[in-house]
């Protein structure tokens, strides 16, 4: 990833006081970044449009792809690779009418804005994975990557991060699991809370029960409902783990 263009893409969002107030990019530096495929033009498409590009994408990656670039995350901070399976997932369950999708067939995304998605899926693995156009920028450019084997200490740290969920104690809340989890991996809370999310999307932390209390105020989506005695769902680890964790 070009550091230049990173950066370019990142003041465009961001500052030492958090999100900016007003999005402005120099159009020189718009053009590098955009040379580079880190920033784009507005887009506008159909929600037909976007269902074929991600059919045409899931064909073309292969689940070991998406399962590497997950592994490799853990230990290079690639955070954007981070993001692909949680993606992967969430298109192939709603192009296969297993998961609904809250925007109807007509709706149609209008100049929108791909570069905040970039942003936020490389600075935190991203935050909008129910979202179609997200999945589709995501697999786009991940598809375009190329992902390293994961190492020892990829698995070693998963395999800590699958324990820690199956140690957890009936009526523990999301929360917990989010802090005992940096005793297994590196990283900020807001990582350790979005590897979470992407584990709930994926249906690995599955909540086995909806009618029950949440804590009011907070920011989980995926996992809300889930709770300890949820532990992991190993049917889907296994499917697209299990070579690791033999």
């Amino acid at each position: 990833m070009d550091k230049k263009a990173k950066s370019i893409l990142f003041k465009t969002y961001w500052s030492s006081q958090g999100w900016k107030r007003e999005y402005e990019t120099d159009p020189i530096d718009f053009e590098y970044a955009k040379s580079k495929g880190l920033m784009f033009e507005p887009v506008s498409m159909s929600m037909k449009e976007v269902k074929t590009e991600l059919k045409n994408i899931l064909n073309e990656i292969s689940t070991k792809k998406i399962t590497n670039g997950f592994l490799s995350s853990l230990s290079n901070k690639r955070l954007d690779w981070r993001s692909a399976i949680a993606s992967y997932f969430n298109a192939k369950l709603i192009l296969e009418g297993k998961r609904e999708f809250y925007r109807p067939e007509i709706f149609e995304y209008k100049n929108e804005d791909l570069n905040v998605l970039n942003f936020e899926r490389i600075k935190w693995s991203g935050v909008r994975h129910s979202d179609l156009l997200y999945n589709y920028l995501d697999l786009k450019l991940f598809s375009q990557e190329n992902i390293s084997e994961p190492t020892e200490l990829d698995i070693k740290t998963f395999k800590g991060i699958l324990k820690c969920i199956n140690d957890s104690e009936i009526g523990e809340y999301p929360g917990k699991l989010r802090d005992r989890l940096k005793e297994v991996m590196k990283g900020s809370k807001n990582e350790r809370h979005t590897i979470m999310e992407i584990l709930g999307c994926c249906e690995i932390l599955e909540p086995k029960n909806y009618d029950r209390p949440t804590t009011g105020r907070h920011d989980w989506a995926f996992v809300e409902y889930w709770r300890g005695e949820d532990k992991f769902n190993k049917k889907i680890v296994d499917e697209y783990f299990e070579q690791y964790l033999k």
